[in-house]
C-alpha cells in the first residue's frame, strides 16, 4: 500500500513523479516492491497520474480537516483483500526488499510491525493488519490524526533499527524526498549506491 496523497508543499508539482534513476520517485519504489506482493494499492487524490500502472487505486474514505497519513492507511486497509499490508510513503524510493521480507516475517500474532529508531517509529515503512481498522476509525472519529495514536489499542511489535541494518546498511529505506535538497541527495544515492537499478 503506497500513500500518494501528499501536497508536495515544499516541492514544485507532484514530487512522486520527479525523474529518478531512469524512472520516477514512486516508480523506483514500485520497482523495488515488484514481485513481493500479490497486489499493490495506491491511495491518492490524483488517480489519473497512476492509471497506467499495474496498481489498484483508492481515495480517502474518511476526510479530515487536512490530508494525513492515518486516513490513507484507513482507506488502503478498507479496500485491501489481504489481512497483512505493508504501508509505505510514495516519496520513499529506496525501500529495500530484504528489509520488507524481515518485517513481514515478524507479523505472526501482531497487528502492527514497525521499525523503531530510538524513540522514533517509522510508521510509513511498516506492516498493518486489517484488525487495525476499527481502532483507526475510532481515532479518526475523535479527530485524532497521528498514526501512533491508535498503537495502544493493538498488538504492536517494534523492531529496533539495528536489527534491520543487515538488510539495509544505511537504512535508506526510511529516506523520503520532502525538499529540493532531499531530491538532490536521492539523485546522489542513485549514482553512488544503486548503479544499474532496474526501473519501472
Amino acid at each position: 500500500m503506497i500513500l500518494a496523497g501528499g501536497k508536495s508543499s515544499r516541492m514544485a508539482g507532484n514530487k512522486l513523479l520527479l525523474p529518478l534513476g531512469g524512472s520516477t520517485v514512486i516508480g523506483m519504489l514500485l520497482s523495488s516492491l515488484s514481485g513481493l506482493f500479490p497486489e499493490c494499492i495506491i491511495v491518492t487524490d490524483h488517480p489519473d497520474a497512476y492509471r497506467d500502472w499495474p496498481v489498484r487505486l483508492t481515495a480517502d474514505i474518511v476526510c479530515g480537516p487536512q490530508k494525513n497519513s492515518l486516513t490513507g492507511i484507513h482507506a488502503g486497509l478498507s479496500v485491501s483483500t489481504k489481512p497483512y499490508n505493508l504501508v509505505v510513503a510514495g516519496d520513499m524510493p529506496f525501500v529495500a526488499p530484504d528489509l520488507i521480507r524481515f518485517l513481514a516475517a515478524q507479523c505472526n500474532g501482531y497487528d502492527v510491525v514497525i521499525p523503531q529508531q530510538g524513540d522514533h517509529f517509522q510508521p510509513l515503512c511498516a506492516v498493518y493488519h486489517k484488525n487495525c481498522l476499527p481502532h483507526i476509525a475510532a481515532r479518526l472519529a475523535e479527530k485524532q490524526y497521528k498514526i501512533i495514536d491508535f498503537f495502544p489499542d493493538v498488538r504492536l511489535c517494534s523492531v529496533d533499527a539495528a536489527e534491520l541494518m543487515p538488510y539495509d546498511r544505511e537504512l535508506l529505506s526510511f529516506f523520503n524526498v520532502n525538499t529540493p535538497e532531499d531530491y538532490r541527495l536521492a539523485q546522489e544515492y542513485v549514482r553512488r549506491i544503486l548503479p544499474g537499478r532496474v526501473s519501472l
